[in-house]
């Protein structure tokens, strides 16, 4: 890996479309629970806005929110160009979800395609529901996905070269191989993945320098999540071995999705919360408002 250069995975809006390019599994399930929302929609790791730009063309209001200024970037170029309509629908927002406060409520708050387990410390993982719980109306759902674990994880060679795909430059064209690999520490539940990336010409020779990326992503085991969702103050509604939610979950289907709401005691100590600031709001003076937007 020495000679590979390295690359960051979210530096780069659209290599990372062109690189998830085939990544459609989860968009009809998405739009479909943005078409059903009630109210506005929030997104959080929305990256280039893969799947909040279908969810507002579906009819909903999205806020999408992402750390990465590149991905911010990518996502707001793309919104840029969509009918007026969609367009007005629509919001991105760089910001950080373990602090994010919008100061408003939405119907529904979406964590797609493993955001989780980006979560690799514990603080961060509590701070993410923390925030997604702050932003959920009454009546409101949590919907994400997330891998489960799968038993050859440990058993993977760390230097081996794995699942070996092909994208296409997004600004040259030329043909890419991609592989992986990864590295499993059973005791963080750290599981340390790397895609290499190499050029190559038509007869498949090598072009360039090999470049590389790298994440690290927590395992979070079933009843590990459970318990962080109940100490959030959530209970599960839904829970699924896949996007077709016609089969419960099981922990064998390789993805997990789940509907969680705020449990009902922790929403009628919200709701009087709220109703408790009103009150205290109607009786102050009337002067400036100090309240900012995204806490980023």
């Amino acid at each position: 890996m020495s000679d590979a250069d390295y690359i960051d995975h979210y530096g780069d809006g659209r290599w990372y479309d062109a690189e998830y390019v085939h990544m459609r599994g989860d968009i009809d399930y998405y739009v479909g629970i943005a078409a059903s929302s009630p109210g506005p929609l929030l997104e959080l790791a929305a990256g280039t806005g893969r799947l909040a730009i279908p969810m507002a063309q579906a009819g909903a209001e999205v806020v999408g929110v992402d750390c990465a200024p590149a991905m911010v970037e990518e996502a707001e170029r793309k919104r840029a160009a969509l009918p007026f309509g969609d367009r007005d629908r629509l919001t991105f927002l760089e910001g950080d979800m373990r602090s994010l406060r919008l100061h408003r409520k939405f119907s529904r708050v979406v964590l797609a395609f493993n955001t989780l387990m980006h979560m690799t410390e514990d603080a961060d993982l509590v701070a993410t529901l923390a925030t997604v719980r702050a932003h959920l109306g009454a009546d409101g759902l949590f919907c994400f996905d997330l891998h489960t674990p799968y038993p050859s994880l440990p058993k993977r060679d760390p230097n081996g070269r794995y699942d070996p795909q092909q994208m296409f430059d997004p600004r040259t064209g030329a043909r890419i191989v991609v592989t992986e690999n990864s590295d499993y520490d059973p005791r963080t539940q750290i599981n340390t993945m790397r895609f290499f990336y190499q050029e190559v010409t038509k007869d498949d020779r090598p072009v360039g320098r090999e470049r590389f990326t790298e994440l690290r992503l927590r395992v979070i085991f079933p009843r590990e999540l459970d318990h962080y969702l109940d100490a959030a103050g959530f209970e599960i509604v839904g829970d699924f071995d896949d996007f077709s939610e016609t089969l419960p979950f099981s922990g064998r289907g390789g993805r997990r999705v789940v509907h969680a709401r705020v449990k009902a005691a922790g929403a009628a100590i919200a709701a009087a919360a709220a109703r408790c600031d009103g009150d205290r709001g109607s009786q102050r003076s009337i002067a400036p408002s100090t309240s900012g937007g995204a806490d980023a």
